[in-house]
This record gives structure tokens, sequence and C-alpha cells, in this order.
């Protein structure tokens, strides 16, 4: 009696397990699809932008080594 138990209560995690999931997965998905604006879509845009051009001047003022320079191979 204990064996059928265990063995639909690990039937029940295997397949409902990957079920659950699933229609977690979807839900998040449509909500969020649900939720984006344009005015969202550009705000992030712009932000993305600005955090790339603050990098860029940040890298400038560094003293990386240039490609191709530095030791030469055998």
């Amino acid at each position: 009696m204990e064996d059928a138990m265990e063995s639909s209560l690990w039937l029940m995690v295997v397949v409902g397990g990957p079920i659950l999931l699933a229609v977690v997965l979807i839900f998040v998905t449509l909500s969020n699809r649900r939720h984006r604006n344009p005015d969202d879509l550009r705000h992030t845009e712009e932000a993305t932008r600005d955090l790339y051009r603050r990098l860029d001047k940040e890298d400038e003022g560094r003293d990386y080594p240039q490609p191709g320079g530095g030791a030469k191979g055998p």
C-alpha cells in the first residue's frame, strides 16, 4: 500500500511539476506582453543608449592595450 502511495506521489511530482512550470511561464510571458506600451519601450531604449554612452566615455579614459601591439608571437 505504501509503495502505491509513494509511486502516485512521484507521478504527481514528475508529471505535475513541468505542467505547473509551463503554466506559470505562459502566465508571466502573457502578463509581460500586456503591460508593455510604446512609451515604456522608448524609455528603455533611451536608457540603454545613455548607459552605453556613459560606458564608452569611461572606457575612453582608461589605458587599454591596443590590438595588434605588444609581444610578438613565434
